[in-house]
């Protein structure tokens, strides 16, 4: 008797639990799109880079950072993760090594989540320095 209340009890249960509507997931709102940081360094030696990134528009926030196809900038890049959710945020790498790229070369791609609205994404080169740590001019543009 005890064992088959028991059984009752236990399919009473299961089957409240399946009548439950399970929690949703939230969905985010918009598109995902990526985009890639590009730095030409010309003839000299990359040996280290910031730039800036904002979205003017406000249409979009970054959701994550990697690294690029270099091997000295393989590692995402240094940012502060709370400047993330802002519209903006500033990047950073360097390389000690010998093995340091010149010319154009992808040294992060950044994911972005975009409203339906195009975002008015702005590249902006703040330092780079070559090895030794002599500064360098860069030119930087984001490509998709």
């Amino acid at each position: 008797m005890r064992r088959a209340l028991l059984l009752v009890l236990c399919g009473s249960l299961l089957a409240a639990g399946a009548a439950q509507p399970r929690p949703q997931t939230a969905q985010a709102e918009g598109r995902f799109l990526s985009v890639d940081v590009v730095v030409d360094s010309g003839d000299a030696a990359l040996a280290a880079w910031q730039v800036e990134i904002t979205d003017r528009s406000g249409h979009a926030r970054v959701v994550g950072v990697e690294g690029g196809e270099h091997p000295a900038f393989q590692e995402p890049p240094y940012y502060d993760p709370a400047a993330l959710q802002r519209g903006r945020i500033v990047l950073a790498a360097f390389h000690l090594g010998a093995q340091l790229p010149r010319g154009r070369t992808r040294v992060a791609r950044v994911h972005l989540l975009s409203t339906d609205a195009e975002p008015e994404l702005q590249i902006v080169p703040v330092t780079a320095a070559t090895e030794g740590g002599r500064r360098i001019d860069i030119r930087t543009e984001l490509q998709r």
